[in-house]
């Protein structure tokens, strides 16, 4: 025990001695062991060995890089899907359903068979007057003759019946004269010859025959119900059997494929809305976005609501965008050529001033901006009022920074591509402000 205090002592009044060397008069391994072996069989405390400086600790970030590219500034509107085309099919004449083809939900293309009702009737018919007018063609045959002859005093009465037309429209004759005149000539032709083969279809019956054919034909074609487009149907509460009324509604067919997206844009949005202009479909409930362009825009602005429709048509091959979904549409309203941009993450607030901080060395550096134009994704940097410069694919941080501090040690994780969904949609389209 008086050894240990002995060493002690020695220790304390050589550092006191000479403080500059007091690193050089630290106890070496083995006198600290030595000391720890004589405290141990003494039952003294040992002493704690010398602090070790701390290593810094670098973050983990994700970054992105600065980019000059197109900023758009866009014009939201929202609305639902509905089909292009949908049509009421309905009966136009009346009678007994006889057949149904078609099922609810079933798909059909155009021109396809749907409902047909009881037409035997209307066949018996068809069948008398194609029987007349056969009679009546042979009574044709058998009294025609001569009519070449017919054929030039009709082609004389045509040319005097012009002539009586250009006189009444010089004022030499009037209306009354003309039709008393254009009388006269044609009652001469047919004593002539004339239209001998029409009047010997009046006697013959041939004429009225033809016309009955003709308009039952009509009739029957009436009775079936055709899609008159490619569609789903829809509606449908038919059966066989079942008696319809004309006019009756009978189901529906809508067309899934060609779509359009009706969205409301606000009265005071339409300046920069126009046909052409390109846009951004969101349908939330499919988690997507569609590059689309406005086809159409309403003359109207609804009074009720203070805004006016806008039509985004599409095409839905797989069905899966389907009539009456919810939309948000963002359409390219001002487009903002070749600015410097970051994305909206990399943005921080300290002191009440915008802040961003770019990786340099493995280093946080703070640059301090004043901020541009921006949009959902993006955020234009109008201005850097201290730790520039901030060049296009310098790396900022986006992610896990918003305690950090400047010159803090870093370590990029992960290098994310600036957001940039409106590349496709304006690929083509002029900017319009410098």
């Amino acid at each position: 025990m008086r050894a240990f205090l002995l060493l002690l002592l020695f220790f304390f009044f050589t550092a006191c001695g000479n403080p500059e060397n007091a690193e050089d008069a630290a106890p070496t391994d083995e006198e600290t062991a030595a000391a720890e072996q004589e405290g141990a069989e003494t039952g003294a405390e040992a002493p704690p060995p010398p602090a070790k400086p701390r290593k810094e600790r670098s973050t983990s970030v994700t970054v992105a890089e600065v980019a000059r590219q197109d900023l758009v500034l866009p014009v939201i509107a929202e609305g639902s899907i509905r089909a292009r085309h949908v049509s009421d099919v309905s009966f136009e004449i009346g009678g007994h359903v006889e057949r149904v083809w078609v099922e609810e939900g079933e798909r059909v293309r155009k021109g396809q068979w749907l409902v047909r009702l009881d037409n035997r009737e209307l066949q018996l018919a068809l069948e008398e007057a194609n029987s007349r007018y056969l009679t009546g063609l042979a009574r044709l045959v058998v009294e025609e003759d001569g009519y070449e002859g017919g054929e030039r005093a009709e082609r004389v009465l045509e040319q005097q019946i012009e002539e009586l037309s250009r006189l009444e429209e010089k004022g030499e004759i009037s209306r009354r004269e003309r039709l008393d005149r254009q009388l006269e000539v044609g009652m001469t032709a047919v004593r002539d010859g004339a239209y001998r083969r029409e009047l010997i279809e009046v006697r013959s019956g041939l004429a009225q025959a033809r016309t009955d054919a003709e308009r039952l034909e009509i009739q029957i074609e009436r009775t079936v119900l055709r899609a008159p487009f490619a569609g789903v149907v829809s509606n449908l509460e038919l059966d066989p059997g079942e008696h319809v009324m004309a006019g009756q509604k009978a189901l529906r067919v809508v067309d899934d494929v060609y779509l359009e997206a009706s969205v409301g844009v606000l009265e005071s949005d339409l300046a920069a809305v126009a046909v052409g202009k390109p846009a951004l479909l969101e349908i939330p409930a499919l988690g997507e976005f569609l590059p689309l362009t406005v086809d159409v825009v309403d003359p109207e602005v609804a009074a009720d609501s203070r805004t006016c429709q806008a039509l985004l048509r599409l095409e839905s091959d797989d069905q899966r965008i389907k009539p009456g979904m919810f939309v948000r549409a963002a359409i390219a309203g001002q487009i903002l050529p070749q600015r410097i941009v970051v994305p909206r993450e990399a943005i921080v607030t300290r002191d009440g001033r915008p802040v961003l901080f770019k990786v340099e060395d493995d280093r946080a550096k703070w640059v301090y901006v004043q901020l541009g134009a921006q949009n959902d994704e993006l955020v234009e940097i109008a201005r850097i009022d201290q730790g520039g410069p901030l060049d296009p694919g310098t790396p900022v941080i986006v992610e896990n920074h918003l305690t950090m501090t400047h010159d803090a040690l870093v370590k990029v994780k992960k290098t994310v591509e600036v957001p940039d969904p409106w590349a496709s949609a304006t690929a083509e389209e002029s900017p319009e402000n410098d």
